[in-house]
């Protein structure tokens, strides 16, 4: 029942994310520098999460959050951006290498995550 939970929640998410057209304070990314600006953003953004949830949850719920963060990169961006083609992490030809590069830095943090785990698990 865990596992159905968590399935229909990151599909709820997925879908409200991308459902709704925000601009934050009037502020649109024009050029190619703003919009890797943009995501440069999002990414130190998600560092900073990263670190605070290190600092002050348990090692399994930061290791959940690391996973979830690396299935979130990947698989949106594979179903929904490259699949489905609904839309792309930008609009100019960036897109085109910063999406692989989220992919690959998705799939690192699948990997850390389930690592650290495991090797906690064995530590107990």
């Amino acid at each position: 029942m865990r596992l159905l939970g968590v399935v229909i929640a990151f599909f709820m998410t997925d879908f409200f994310f991308h459902v709704i057209d925000a601009y934050a304070f009037n502020l649109k990314a024009n050029s190619m520098v703003e919009r890797i600006g943009a995501v440069v953003f999002g990414v130190c953004v998600l560092l900073v999460l990263m670190i605070l949830f290190r600092r002050l949850f348990s090692p399994s719920f930061f290791n959940g959050f690391t996973v979830a963060t690396g299935l979130f990169l990947s698989f949106d961006i594979v179903v929904f951006h490259w699949i489905f083609q609904l839309h792309r992490i930008t609009n100019g030809p960036e897109a085109n290498w910063l999406e692989p590069i989220m992919v690959i830095a998705g799939s690192a943090l699948i990997f850390y995550g389930l690592r650290k785990e495991r090797t906690n698990l064995q530590s107990e």
